[in-house]
């Protein structure tokens, strides 16, 4: 199925089924255009979440997938955009519940493979300790792989915005002030970094002016300059090895590729998933005296979208929710796309692969997939986990079907 292709095809038949409508057809043509547009990716939270931070972040982050989408921290109808960041600031059952997304239609539902959920802020978790930002990424884990809140998103990822930002954009100015600081003693500078009076106050041990103390505080965060410090004392000793340092711990990385991975490689079946849910609100709204046919084939397009599937699968495996572990889930999201939509790329084969060879890998992994979607000993759940990726790996021998 061309998921694009049947969309324009659905849009262009509604439209001449509300031609006496203008309203209707000049939305309908909006959703058209839109197919022809980037991605709109929204970050929602409640105020104090870092949502324009990250925002920032990753927008000035001129890597090419992030290139092909437009990412927006202003409040929107969810009509107008394709996939959603939503941000909350503790993992809390009261601020878990309220990301639940609220009514929809069965075919909005049936889809939602849009969103996913950022712990922001994660370098205040533990009081901001020196651990916080692993201990906030073991907490997303956990959270994603237990709590039922957790299981309709793409991924559960703790991001610092604030650091991942200051770290990608770290300047030599900067770097020289954090190396000053560092050849500092650690008992000695130890209760200047409790607070940021402490921090900025005079007298203070080593000859770096307020004003540059509070540049980095503002930059960086207290729990920034600290973690700093520690990177430089244990081996950052150049200014490009510090911020890239920074940015892995931040957490900035994880979310740009979960992006890139679950939204821009989906990008025409999410857009596509945009326009259906406004032609199915338009025929809920507005129903025509025929309207039957157009339902009829809202339904069979969300049936027959591998997409949604796929991507509902790969959220499953990597938040622990079927039975597939180690080598055989890691093959299996693979398979699935997780690491691109490239023949090559689903099979774990070098990109220069010749098509003798990416047929045969397809044929081996085809025999494989279907004996576990056949195995009567298997759950019906595993079994039917096995049946989307053999659906998967048959559309790659497709292909080769002239």
């Amino acid at each position: 199925m061309n998921t694009a292709l049947d969309v324009r095809e659905l849009l262009n038949e509604a439209a001449a089924h509300y031609r006496d409508r203008p309203h209707a057809v000049s939305m309908l043509r909006e959703c058209l255009e839109r197919l022809e547009e980037p991605l709109r990716v929204g970050f929602t939270g409640t105020p104090g979440t870092g949502k324009s931070t990250l925002v920032s972040a990753l927008a000035e982050w001129p890597t090419r997938a992030l290139r092909e989408i437009e990412l927006s921290d202003t409040p929107a109808p969810a009509e107008h955009v394709d996939a959603t960041v939503r941000l909350v600031r503790h993992l809390e059952p009261d601020e878990l519940a309220g990301t639940r997304p609220v009514g929809g239609s069965a075919f909005a539902r049936q889809t939602a493979v849009n969103s996913v959920l950022v712990l922001g802020r994660a370098d205040e978790v533990g009081a901001g300790r020196i651990d916080a930002l692993l201990t906030a990424k073991q907490l997303a884990r956990r959270a994603w792989r237990e709590n039922p809140d957790c299981a309709g998103f793409q991924g559960v990822i703790a991001v610092a915005g604030q650091l991942g930002y200051a770290g990608r954009a770290l300047r030599d100015d900067e770097f020289e002030v954090l190396r000053a600081l560092a050849s500092v003693s650690r008992p000695e500078l130890e209760r200047y970094l409790l607070s940021v009076d402490s921090f900025v106050d005079d007298p203070f041990p080593v000859g770096v002016p307020p004003g540059s103390r509070k540049h980095l505080v503002s930059r960086f965060g207290l729990y920034g300059v600290r973690l700093a410090l520690t990177l430089i004392r244990t081996g950052c000793e150049s200014r490009l090895k510090l911020s890239a340092e920074l940015v892995h711990r931040s957490g900035l990385g994880d979310l740009r590729d979960t992006l890139a991975g679950c939204f821009v490689a989906r990008a025409e079946a999410l857009k596509a998933r945009t326009a259906v849910v406004r032609l199915e609100g338009l025929l809920a709204a507005e129903p025509l005296p025929h309207g039957d046919r157009l339902a009829a084939r809202v339904e069979r397009f969300a049936a027959a979208a591998h997409d949604f599937r796929e991507l509902r699968l790969i959220a499953g495996i990597r938040g622990g929710r079927t039975a597939l572990t180690g080598e055989v889930a890691e093959e299996a999201v693979r398979l699935l796309g997780a690491q691109g939509l490239a023949p090559t790329e689903r099979l774990g084969l070098e990109p220069d692969a010749d098509p003798a060879e990416i047929h045969a890998g397809a044929e081996s992994a085809l025999v494989r997939w279907r004996h576990e979607a056949e195995r009567a000993d298997a759950a019906h759940a595993e079994r039917a986990a096995a049946r989307v990726i053999v659906r998967s790996v048959e559309g790659l021998l497709s292909l080769f079907v002239a």
